[in-house]
């Protein structure tokens, strides 16, 4: 698939992860985002990892909303004596973790299955400054072995020391801000590396440059951005629309099976 064709689909994602405030749309748009990371070439050890961090992003998010959700009206979903789950702090949450799922995931999926190569020759291509667009794939670029020394800085540590859990919270908290010391360092270390190389090969992001390869789409990628594109442009009309029935600036007879199924689904 084009780098480019994979960057507008995200952007469509996000309109739709925004305009959507039902649990099952989002749920649906969350699972259609996951379906390209999970088919990634990625190992099935960074996929565990997703999905775990995906029900933990999950959990945290509802049970926070349902202990703290201060809205009216709000029904106890489960009452504990002075702890309350409220029924709507519950789907509140839902919402909210699927919104930033879908999001991430989308997000992930893109930049797991494009070379950083194409992704900035896409980035161009759309217009995008060629500065940002340097700038956001060399972040890019430096993701991963961020998230390496992460983990070497965590294992040596373990293997030094006692059990995290055998420590105070304070002492715990102090520890885990410690441990990102070297990989900062490392992080600032690889930044001027890459500072002077650019300046010593006469970088210019001015500079026209040449695509080695040129960007291409398929036959069937327009069809596909043109249902994309249609299907959120529809969203936001049907949201706009049932907006504006709320807010009692214009009601249409005609569309009240519309305003049911945005009520009921979007």
């Amino acid at each position: 698939m084009d780098p480019r064709t994979r960057l507008l689909l995200l952007l469509l994602a996000g309109v739709l992860a925004v305009v959507l405030e039902h649990a099952a749309s989002l749920a649906l748009l969350t699972l259609l985002c996951f379906v390209p990371l999970l088919l990634a070439p990625i190992g099935n050890t960074w996929r565990v990892r997703a999905l775990t961090l995906a029900a933990a992003a999950i959990w945290t998010t509802v049970l926070s909303q349902a202990l703290f959700y201060a809205e009216v009206p709000r029904r106890p979903l489960l009452d504990l004596g002075p702890v309350v789950l409220w029924r709507e702090g519950v789907t509140h949450g839902l919402v909210q973790s699927l919104r930033l799922l879908s999001i991430a995931t989308a997000g992930l999926a893109v930049v797991a299955t494009t070379p950083l190569d194409r992704l900035l020759a896409a980035l161009v291509a759309l217009r995008v400054p060629f500065t940002l667009s340097f700038l956001a794939v060399t972040g890019l670029r430096f993701v991963p072995e961020v998230g390496r020394e992460i983990l070497v800085v965590r294992r040596a540590r373990a293997r030094r020391g006692r059990p995290v859990w055998q420590r105070s919270p304070a002492r715990w908290l102090a520890l885990e801000v410690s441990l990102l010391r070297p990989v900062v360092a490392r992080a600032v270390r690889r930044a001027r590396t890459m500072a002077e190389s650019l300046d010593a090969r006469g970088f210019d992001a001015h500079a026209p440059r040449a695509v080695r390869r040129p960007l291409q789409m398929r036959s069937w990628e327009p069809v596909l951005l043109g249902s994309a594109a249609a299907v959120t442009l529809a969203a936001v009309a049907a949201r706009l629309l049932y907006a504006a029935y709320v807010a009692e600036v214009a009601y249409f007879p005609s569309l009240r099976p519309l305003y049911g199924f945005v009520r009921s689904w979007l």
